[in-house]
């Protein structure tokens, strides 16, 4: 990963009661191995996630995992988002997090993706998703209970404007600028979902730009073909979790009267997919 984290990060540990968690379930397609590669990247995500803003006693993010025939070998690798979401209402700052959600690989492609060693990268991109990354940038779009809680990115501008994320772009980078850019090529899916190929100042090979090539020796390990930015990590916060990167002085408690509104989420507009992008 690089960049380095934005403040201080020894007392944040002591103030997290309730740690991110993810528990992954299997259905059909993966092998026994191909399955311990989701368990790898489970325990990324909660490493680089260490818990919410308000550290409230969240379930464990429940996740089902399947491979299915999609659309052939090469395109489409995967596809993920979340199922069910929920907000907070009374705190200082409402956010709207992933309750539940799915991740589905082409079968035609995930054993290659495992010989060649990047499983691991494509996995950690769609759990990504599913946890929030461009599916949860702006949360009214699923409904108008959900204003109010984070909006960091308006679909077709191309210019995420998360206060965390920013921050760290500039600071990683060494720039001034006022947006992170996004992707808007690709089609749905892709557009509107993942850092820009072509301007996003970490590279192409970022693990949440929208495609993907081969294995690389610029690749940040365990990582085969990408690179994990400070960036990529802090956009998590943006959407109310503590990051290892952003690290805040102190979760802020919720108000006593703190309850959750629910919605499930169905159809492609939940839904993120990443391709393959040629070889340099």
């Amino acid at each position: 990963m690089t960049g380095a984290f934005l403040s201080g990060g020894a007392a944040l540990a002591a103030t997290i009661n309730n740690p991110f968690d993810i528990q992954v379930s299997f259905g059909s397609g993966l092998s026994v191995s191909q399955q311990s590669v989701f368990t790898d990247a489970e325990l990324f995500w909660e490493t680089m996630i260490t818990g919410n803003r308000y550290d409230l006693a969240l379930p464990a993010l429940q996740i089902s995992a399947d491979s299915a025939p999609d659309d052939g070998v090469g395109g489409v690798l995967g596809s993920a988002g979340p199922s069910t979401i929920a907000r907070t209402n009374g705190a200082p700052q409402d956010y709207t997090y992933a309750l539940s959600g799915n991740m589905n690989f082409d079968s035609a492609d995930i054993a290659n993706m495992e010989s060649s060693g990047i499983l691991f990268d494509v996995i950690v991109h769609e759990m990504a998703h599913v946890i929030g990354f461009g599916t949860l940038w702006n949360p009214v779009v699923y409904s108008s209970s959900f204003a109010g809680t984070q909006s960091v990115y308006t679909d077709g501008t191309g210019q995420y404007t998360g206060s965390y994320a920013l921050l760290a772009y500039n600071l990683e980078f060494g720039l001034s600028t006022s947006y992170v850019p996004v992707e808007l090529d690709f089609g749905p899916g892709t557009a509107n979902g993942h850092w820009d190929e072509a301007t996003f100042a970490g590279g192409s090979l970022d693990i949440m730009t929208g495609l993907i090539g081969n294995p690389t020796a610029a690749a940040d390990a365990p990582f085969a073909a990408t690179t994990v930015s400070a960036t990529t990590i802090a956009s998590f916060a943006d959407i109310g979790y503590t990051t290892v990167v952003t690290d805040p002085v102190s979760t802020v408690p919720l108000p006593a009267a703190m309850v959750f509104s629910l919605i499930g989420l169905a159809g492609l507009g939940a839904v993120s997919a990443r391709r393959r992008r040629a070889a340099a």
